[in-house]
């Protein structure tokens, strides 16, 4: 494998462990940047502006927002791979994920994927192979594992979807109206607030900055969050909601 494939280390994948989960977090480059299509296809302008995958955390170590560190240039190669080199790199993603499923026995945790840890692709349409076997996704080819994710794409939640796969959908600074619908149908939504408030348009919030494992949430409500990153702790776009109390 020429880059590790999942973060399982970060400040936010530690935080499961307390809730006695292993967290594996994908990161790859996110929207164009790694010049090989959009890997984030209902991205809006500050969503593009102010990704954590992009200006947070290691990746966001650089003197410059137009500068490329180790990290950055990983995501970029890890991008290029997958929409170059599809099969070779699932198969790494699949002997990674049984790596992590090994480190997780030995710590005595459960194993919960995140394959979108910067980018917003429909996994559950991606096939990989597993022992010789091929999947229509790496949910069917670990039915034993939990898998998680954000998305903005609203209409992934109205498939169905495989019964180890979580997904909550994230709020922009154009959908509004999807997320309160969404949520009152009875799938959670993640808002980033600049400080957290009890509810939002009569919707209960729930603190989502306490663990990544979106599957435990209760459904029906909104998954709250901070802002996080030097660009969206000063976002005015309305990306970030202010002043929600």
């Amino acid at each position: 494998m020429q880059n590790r494939i999942f973060s399982i280390d970060s400040a936010k994948a530690v935080k499961a462990q307390d809730y006695g989960y292993l967290n594996a977090i994908h990161y790859m480059a996110p929207a164009s940047l790694a010049g090989v299509g959009n890997m984030c296809g209902a991205a809006t302008p500050s969503c593009i502006d102010l990704c954590l995958g992009w200006f947070s955390g290691q990746a966001g170590m650089v003197a410059d927002d137009a500068d490329l560190n180790n990290v950055r240039k990983s995501r970029i190669d890890k991008a290029r791979r997958f929409m170059r080199a599809r099969q070779a790199y699932m198969a790494d993603v699949v002997r990674s994920i049984e790596l992590a499923q090994r480190q997780a026995a030995r710590m005595c945790l459960i194993l919960c994927v995140r394959m979108n840890g910067s980018t917003d692709i429909p996994w559950e349409g991606v096939k990989c192979v597993r022992n010789g076997v091929t999947y229509k996704n790496l949910m069917e080819a670990f039915p034993e594992v939990q898998f998680v994710d954000y998305t903005k794409i609203a209409a992934r939640l109205l498939k169905p979807l495989p019964p180890n796969y979580s997904l909550t959908l994230s709020r922009t600074e154009l959908n509004d109206a999807a997320v309160v619908a969404a949520v009152q149908a009875g799938h959670n939504a993640a808002v980033v607030f600049e400080s957290l408030p009890t509810q939002w348009h009569g919707l209960r919030v729930i603190d989502g900055d306490k663990h990544d494992l979106r599957h435990l949430d209760p459904k029906g409500v909104i998954v709250g969050l901070t802002p996080k990153g030097r660009k969206a702790k000063r976002d005015k776009s309305g990306f970030v909601v202010r002043n929600a109390a």
